[in-house]
Formats: C-alpha cells, sequence, structure tokens
C-alpha cells in the first residue's frame, strides 16, 4: 500500500507542470475512468492521478467532483477538521471550489500541492490556475472546509514542518512612488514578482509598478490604494495572505 511520503515525493516530481490549450493535462488521459472530464477543471483530478501512480487509488476518491471527493471521506469516516501531511484539504462552500494535498503542517500553516492552481513559493512568475504549484496556506483560512485523509499504509503525521515563517525586510523608511530608483525599488519589485505579479525587477518605479501596486493594494483592503508603498504596503508584500 502507499504511504504519504510515496504520494507527496509523486507531487513534488510534478511542480511547475502546465496545462496545454484551456484546461488540457496529461492527468485526465492517463486516468482512464476520468477521460471524460479532459479539458475541464482539474485540481481532483490531478489527485486522483497521484493515488494510480503511488499504485493505490483505492485509498483516496478517483473523481473530478471536488463535492464528490468530501462525500467519498465523509462516509467512510475519514474526514478531519485538523491536517496531517498526506490529508487532501478541500476548499470552498462545503469544499466544492478547489482541492489541493497536504504536504507540509506547522502550528499555522500548511504546505500543499495542487492541480489547475496557483503557487507562491516557485522561483519567477506563476500563472493563476494553469499548472502545479506549491503554496503555503495559513490554516486558519476561512476557505478551507476541511480535510480527507486517505488510508495510506501508514498514517500520516506531522512529521515535515511547513517553512519557516517569512522574513520581511527592512522598510527603507521612506515612500516608494512613480519616480523612485534603486534597492528599495527592486527589492519591493522582485517579492511581488514571486507573488505572482508580472512586472519588470529593474529597480525603476514607473507606471507598471504603480498600477501593480495599486491592484495589489486594493486586493488586500489596505490602508490606500493610491500606487505609493508605505510601511503598511511594504509589509503585506511579504505577509498577506496569498490568494488561492
Amino acid at each position: 500500500m502507499a504511504t504519504a511520503t510515496d504520494v507527496r515525493k509523486i507531487a513534488r516530481g510534478e511542480i511547475g507542470y502546465r496545462e496545454s490549450g484551456v484546461n488540457h493535462t496529461k492527468y485526465a488521459d492517463q486516468v482512464p475512468s476520468l477521460r471524460w472530464a479532459q479539458n475541464m477543471y482539474w485540481c481532483h483530478v490531478f489527485i486522483s492521478w497521484l493515488f494510480l501512480k503511488a499504485k493505490d487509488p483505492g485509498i483516496a476518491p478517483c473523481t473530478a467532483s471536488c463535492l464528490a471527493g468530501v462525500a467519498w471521506f465523509k462516509s467512510r469516516n475519514r474526514w478531519h477538521l485538523s491536517p496531517k501531511v498526506g490529508d487532501i484539504v478541500y476548499y470552498g462552500p462545503g469544499g466544492g471550489t478547489h482541492v489541493e494535498l497536504v504536504v507540509g503542517v506547522s502550528s499555522t500553516h500548511i504546505t500543499t500541492i495542487g492541480g489547475n492552481t496557483s503557487g507562491n513559493e516557485l522561483d519567477g512568475d506563476y500563472f493563476n490556475g494553469n499548472g502545479v504549484y506549491q503554496k503555503t496556506v495559513e490554516r486558519s483560512s476561512d476557505r478551507i472546509y476541511g480535510y480527507g485523509r486517505p488510508a495510506y499504509d501508514s498514517e500520516p503525521s506531522t512529521v515535515e514542518p511547513s517553512k519557516p515563517p517569512v522574513t520581511v525586510p527592512q522598510y527603507p523608511g521612506a515612500l516608494l512612488k512613480r519616480g523612485s530608483v534603486g534597492s528599495a525599488v527592486r527589492t519591493f519589485q522582485a517579492r511581488m514578482k514571486v507573488r505572482g505579479w508580472r512586472l519588470s525587477v529593474d529597480g525603476i518605479y514607473g507606471t507598471e509598478t504603480e498600477n501593480v501596486v495599486k491592484r495589489f493594494q486594493d486586493e488586500k483592503a489596505l490602508g490606500r490604494r493610491d500606487g505609493v508603498v508605505d510601511a503598511e504596503t511594504w509589509r503585506a508584500a511579504w505577509l498577506a495572505r496569498v490568494t488561492l
């Protein structure tokens, strides 16, 4: 039988895979019972593929539906509200919005790998919803509905903690705005790029950077939405939750 370590290793090997076309992936083609789901949302197809590759598909639901996955775990009394490594985390009302594999657990966060998703721990650009990525999510997130626990050969545990909390670089002490240049601008641009925003990391605070900041401030409901980086906006770039 498969272990949580087996499935986690397979998932890690897929990080960075991207769909071709609209929701077209290798995963639907390689799960015979789910070939009909090609070109559809594929987050649970990816989960089903993981357990097929681990040669133990019977310990987790083989489905393209998140709601069906939740029902499968609940019917087997394998539904939990506290995570362990190897669990399947379900998001949204009734767990029907999205699903990922839990690969790390700490007292405050879970680290996940999912398909048809986006990530905040992949170097460089990432794309919203078009690939397999790893991310860190707050355990307190109201997006999390609960956790399905596959019947692994050995029960999963919290043996692999999530990455340490992010360290926020010191705020430069002066507002960053259009016309600003230098290392502080470059540091901020690089962080926003890691978060998934498309912009040049050139140390020059131009219209491109200003527009990204405006959208970020609006998304996170910060105290200002003027495209100027104050201390709060700077801190949020490292600490604000990444949208799923």
